[in-house]
């Protein structure tokens, strides 16, 4: 049967067929000549279509009807409720009619107020309170319970965060312990986010939940019960992270969490849900307290994990007993994760990072080699065994004043931190690494003086300061007032215990 004869038979104009097979209502097959050839199947989907249509119902409706996603009683249900309402706003716009031209009134004394009065439900407001709607699923309710809620998302928000974490702890050596720029963690932010956006809408479009919302027990839905299309669910995550979160600014942030907290509390409903008339519930009204409980540990697990690989990017990369090369490319490279301008080569001199020339006010110029030491005296010395192994590390710093003026001279601690990491984190955890007590000695300035020396993990941690002409403190040496000239030697050395 062709399209003429569709037209003659049921008597539906050939752009209104058209237009149901472009909506997927209807899918005729076709010919070797490639024109559309209708069956009895499509004539009788046809008549189901032209019948529902005639009572009104949207397209979007008579597609989920027939997808089996909506029962045909619900959908019938619900357009019954729609009708009866129309025709209540018709019955009182025909009074209101019937009243201004009983009045005979004209525009210039037409009175707006009398007939606000007299007809409340023509602008939306009914004499009866509404029977309210009920969810989609028997036994469900609406997600009225903010904690519900924040809980869901919590976890949403921390699997995402963990993935990020860890993606940046593995592939980048990047984590929120070697974070000193403000620039680099609004970054992880945003890229948080970004893994939020692309998931939700993709998940809720196929499976109307998201992980955080199935543990919960909520679902999401349209109007009309269907799954949100991935634009509405971009739409509506975009009012998620503006009128829910404050887009994390802070203070406003917090603002938006408890004007949220009084719209949901109150039934009133969150505004991106509300506007486009979204139906949130839960199937377990009353036993989430449970669930909630479990997305807490989740989250707090994903947390651990997340740090844990955090505290891996402070290992360095060469491990196990280790050469002098193994042990500059393991100085050089921390250096670089925590974003510290240091470059070794295997005997300990530090090398220049770029080409460059310079010279102090008065003297000579001075030519720096990319690749090539900067200075005559190394930054490290370093020991080996038999096999080329190392076995210790020592770090000296020194230096003195001739003249009346004042000086001031802080020790510098982070080359020695670099060095018992690149080394004492050969072996063991990167957890252990963080709290061993051989990088804590390293704050305690008053000790230095005397000595000091502690053992942890199989390493040995000796230093001293041995200085005149200083007052020394909290890690500053400062010239005695009233001496001509002074000198100091700042010694640490890292060995392997016996």
């Amino acid at each position: 049967m062709n399209i003429r004869e569709i037209e003659r038979q049921l008597g539906i104009p050939r752009a209104n067929i058209r237009y149901y097979e472009e909506e997927g209502l209807l899918h005729p097959a076709r010919g070797s000549n490639n024109y559309r050839t209708y069956s009895e199947k499509d004539v009788e989907t046809l008549r189901k279509i032209r019948l529902l249509r005639r009572l009104d119902m949207p397209i979007e409706t008579i597609r989920a009807v027939q997808a089996g996603e909506v029962p045909l009683a619900e959908a019938v249900a619900r357009q019954e409720r729609l009708l009866e309402n129309e025709a209540a706003k018709l019955d009182v716009a025909r009074e209101v009619c019937r009243s201004m031209l009983a009045d005979q009134v004209t525009y210039a004394a037409l009175e707006p107020a009398r007939y606000d009065e007299a007809c409340p439900a023509l602008y939306g407001r009914q004499t009866e309170p509404e029977t309210p709607k009920k969810p989609p699923v028997e036994g469900a309710e609406w997600a009225n319970r903010p904690w519900q809620r924040f809980w869901a998302r919590s976890l949403d928000l921390a699997l995402a965060s963990g993935a990020v974490a860890v993606t940046l702890s593995l592939a980048f050596h990047v984590s929120a312990l070697t974070m000193n720029s403000r620039a680099l963690q609004l970054l992880v932010l945003l890229l948080e986010w970004a893994l939020v956006f692309a998931a939700e809408p993709l998940l809720l479009s196929v499976w109307g939940t998201t992980p955080g919302k199935w543990l919960l027990g909520l679902e999401l839905r349209d109007s009309e019960g269907r799954k949100l299309s991935r634009r509405e669910a971009l739409e509506r995550l975009w009012g998620v992270l503006w009128k829910g979160y404050g887009c994390e600014i802070p203070f406003y942030g917090l603002y938006r969490f408890y004007k949220s907290y009084q719209a949901c509390s109150s039934g009133e409903g969150m505004p991106y849900d509300r506007e486009r008339d979204f139906q949130y519930y839960s199937l377990v009204p009353g036993r989430w307290y449970g669930r909630a409980a479990v997305s807490v540990a989740l989250a707090a697990l994903i947390s651990l994990g997340s740090t844990w690989c955090g505290y891996q990017v402070l290992l360095p990369p060469n491990r196990g007993a280790i050469t002098k090369a193994e042990l500059a490319e393991n100085i050089s490279a921390l250096a670089k994760r925590l974003d510290y301008a240091l470059w070794v080569d295997e005997d300990g001199y530090e090398l220049a990072q770029q080409t460059m020339s310079w010279r102090e006010e008065g003297g000579p110029w001075v030519e720096q080699v990319y690749g090539e030491p900067i200075s005559d005296e190394p930054v490290y010395t370093v020991e080996t065994d038999e096999n080329g192994y190392v076995t210790a590390v020592i770090r000296t710093e020194e230096g003195g004043f001739n003249g009346e003026e004042r000086s001031f001279t802080w020790l510098n601690t982070r080359k020695i931190e670099l060095a018992v990491m690149a080394f004492a984190g050969t072996s063991g955890s990167g957890w252990q690494l963080s709290r061993s007590p051989l990088l804590r000695e390293l704050t305690r300035y008053d000790v230095w003086e005397d000595g000091a020396a502690v053992n942890a993990g199989g390493f040995a941690l000796t230093a001293a300061l041995e200085q005149e002409g200083y007052d020394a403190g909290a890690g500053v040496l400062v010239s005695r007032e009233g001496a001509e000239s002074g000198w100091y030697r700042f010694t640490v050395r890292l060995e392997k215990a016996a």
